[in-house]
């Protein structure tokens, strides 16, 4: 079934597809993946699926990759079970944004550069409350959204941190910042400079109050 192809691709290419929806495709891909939760039965995940497809089809153009294999149909009807689990696998928290994968592998996607490297440039990697990553050879990664164009850390970045406790978890203070959320719709690092820090502030406080 052509369904499976399509829900296939979109899993395995979750960050660029979702980036490619705009706003209000990744809104309508959010309330089907909660219908995807609700759904009782395979019949009504499959269901699902279909419309996950055309919302896909009604975003992106025609020759997206995600459409690649579209014409291809399963010959096999235990395919019919592999679409099923697939479903399921992608049915997750639909606030929280992320192809089913490990939180650090999307992470690390984002535009990162090593602590050495910014403070050679002046940047300060080093200041309380900027998410570090530190890896077991001894290097330190940090995502670049967190400073202004002088290297100085962004204020309203330093204060979701802080809510966030990222200097005990600086993973889950970055999948915060780079997962959509019922808040925001959007991943807010993509917000910062074009919403008021204080709506940022007060997500974090909802996630931190929850």
């Amino acid at each position: 079934m052509a369904v499976q192809h399509i829900i296939d691709a979109l899993v395995a290419d979750w960050d660029r597809v979702t980036d490619l929806l705009g706003t209000d495709g990744r809104n309508r891909l959010r309330k089907l993946i909660d219908a995807l939760r609700d759904a009782q039965s395979a019949d009504g995940r499959a269901a699902v699926a279909t419309r996950i497809t055309r919302v896909l089809g009604d975003f992106l153009p025609h020759d997206d990759p995600v459409f690649a294999d579209a014409g291809v149909r399963y010959s096999n009807p235990g395919q019919v079970h592999e679409l099923d689990k697939l479903l399921v696998s992608i049915s997750g928290d639909p606030r929280l944004y992320g192809r089913p994968r490990s939180a650090e592998e999307r992470i690390l996607t984002h535009a990162r550069e090593s602590a050495a490297a910014l403070r050679e440039r002046g940047h300060m990697p080093d200041a309380f409350g900027v998410i570090q990553f530190h890896f077991d050879n001894g290097s330190a990664s940090v995502p670049l959204f967190q400073f202004d164009e002088s290297g100085a850390p962004l204020e309203v970045v330093l204060r979701v941190n802080w809510l966030l406790r990222a200097h005990e978890d600086p993973w889950g203070a970055a999948d915060w910042w780079f997962s959509a959320n019922a808040w925001l719709t959007e991943p807010p690092y993509e917000l910062i400079g074009r919403t008021p820090d204080d709506l940022l502030v007060a997500a974090a406080v909802a996630l931190t109050e929850g």
